[in-house]
């Protein structure tokens, strides 16, 4: 091969290289803003009164409507993507009257923009569909609690239904309609056919409940925290469940687990500490419970190091969703930039993308992602809670080749 070929071939692999792991700023684009107290048209993030630590606030965006679930204030807000508030749910004993809303009673007739009251404990993930029925995680009083043996959990929390108008509808519990309060939410996702996933925690991993629009269980499906799957080449290492998300499409769950492999002193041959090695995504397939695809993910280096050339320490991304095909993975650097990585699943690819985020933003932060793949946040400033987006979905259609 003669060497204009080789400096060819080189050249062409650096650039290959250079691009795969190149980032693009994707400009975010400031909605509105919210004030700190207890009016209607203003948030409680930081449990102003000081006897406790704060509650969720969780959020959702969908058609431009924002919801919010505010649990130090007991409320849910429904808001334009300009900051109109257009209708309240809220717990009257925790919230003063109502000032700009019509107060409308449980199984009144709403007109116009209302607020009906709900007695809250502590409002947290919610989730809408497409016809806006409004999907809110609570807790229920002390004399509804119990203990679980079997799961070694505490069975609290249960899920709230209300109407596109904020009437109430009803709850949702492991059995269903009105049944068995679930352990400890870490994510409540709607899939394209309006089913409901109720993902939870318990003592010995996870449990995911999927519903029918009806309230119908449709499957239940636990996840041993001693039996996460491994590929052949990480069956030594100790395996991590990152997080566990439903796919967006109704076929299952997503997992992505993280491998760390031990350090062993070559002195004292005794273990000095762990390091990581890779990601996996896992797809199960929600019928049956088994692992139909896997991949490998890209691990996320610092780009601190890259600016002054110090060596690189590759580490995982979190995961943060998913949405039109796409993974969409998070990462803080060391000096609090805030990437994101879209892992095509078809493709195997990835693009990067940083988000400005401002260090006065960070008091506070709660992301939704859309199924289209705009990605939301409420960010807590000293002064406002801002509600912002970065519109992924434009990015979306690059990813595959």
């Amino acid at each position: 091969m003669s060497l204009l070929a080789v400096l060819v071939i080189a050249a062409v692999l650096s650039i290959s290289c250079t691009e795969s792991h190149s980032v693009t700023a994707l400009q975010r684009e400031q909605l509105f803003s919210l004030g700190y107290g207890v009016l209607e048209d203003q948030l409680n993030l930081f449990s102003l009164d000081g006897e406790a630590p704060p509650q969720k606030t969780r959020l959702a965006m969908r058609d431009g409507i924002f919801f919010v679930a505010n649990g130090n204030a007991a409320k849910v807000l429904t808001l334009s993507s300009f900051g109109d508030l257009l209708a309240m749910v809220y717990n009257p004993e925790r919230n003063p009257p109502p000032l700009t809303l019509q107060p409308s009673d449980a199984g009144g007739v709403a007109q116009g923009r209302t607020a009906k009251p709900y007695p809250f404990t502590a409002p947290g993930e919610i989730a809408v569909d497409s016809k806006r029925t409004i999907f809110v995680e609570d807790r229920v009083p002390d004399s509804r609690r119990s203990y679980d043996n079997v799961s070694g959990a505490s069975l609290e929390y249960v899920v709230l239904r209300f109407s596109r108008d904020g009437e109430y509808l009803d709850y949702l519990g492991q059995e269903g309609v009105g049944g068995t309060p679930f352990p400890t939410l870490t994510g409540l996702y709607i899939t394209a056919n309006d089913d409901c996933v109720v993902i939870c925690l318990t003592g010995s991993g996870w449990i995911a409940f999927r519903f029918d629009p009806r309230g119908v269980l449709l499957s239940t499906i636990a996840i041993k925290r001693d039996d996460l799957p491994r590929p052949q080449e990480e069956s030594g290492n100790i395996a991590s469940m990152d997080k566990a998300i439903a796919a967006p499409d109704g076929s299952g769950l997503i997992l992505k687990v993280d491998y760390y492999r031990e350090i062993i002193d070559q002195e004292t041959h005794t273990q000095a500490g762990i390091e990581f090695s890779s990601s996996w995504a896992w797809i199960m397939d929600g019928a049956t419970g088994n692992y139909v695809e896997r991949y490998e993910l890209p691990t996320f280096e610092s780009m601190i190091g890259r600016k002054s050339d110090e060596p690189r320490v590759s580490r995982a991304w979190e995961l943060a969703g998913a949405a039109a095909g796409a993974l969409f993975l998070s990462a803080a650097d060391d000096d609090g930039s805030t990437y994101y990585g879209l892992f095509d699943i078809r493709s195997k690819s990835m693009k990067r993308f940083s988000l400005r985020i401002d260090p006065e933003e960070t008091l506070y932060a709660s992301f939704s992602l859309s199924p289209e793949g705009i990605l939301s946040a409420v960010l807590g400033s000293r002064y406002e809670a801002r509600f912002v987006w970065w519109r992924f979905d434009k990015m979306l259609g690059g990813l595959a080749p």
